[in-house]
């Protein structure tokens, strides 16, 4: 009697380590695809309409996308332009 209930510890012992492990798994992963997706610079952009149907005047299909990230034709917006 006292084998299986020192194998039940273990295995929910097991079962809880691979749970905690997973849910780490998934926080790291989540901040890492955050960091990238805060590095695309589209939503301040001078050419970036916010519009569904055009995001971006100059380059459509990578807009809002990682390869957006080092757009050679990024300039902030600012109130100064014109």
């Amino acid at each position: 009697m006292e084998i299986l209930s020192v194998l039940g510890l273990m295995t929910t012992v097991s079962l809880l380590g691979m749970v905690g492990w997973t849910l780490g798994s998934v926080v790291k992963d989540t901040i890492e695809v955050a960091k990238t997706m805060h590095e695309i610079p589209c939503a301040n952009c001078q050419y970036f309409t916010n519009d569904h149907r055009l995001k971006c005047t100059l380059h459509p299909k990578i807009a809002n996308t990682e390869q957006a990230i080092d757009c050679s034709d990024y300039r902030r917006y600012s109130k100064y332009y014109s």
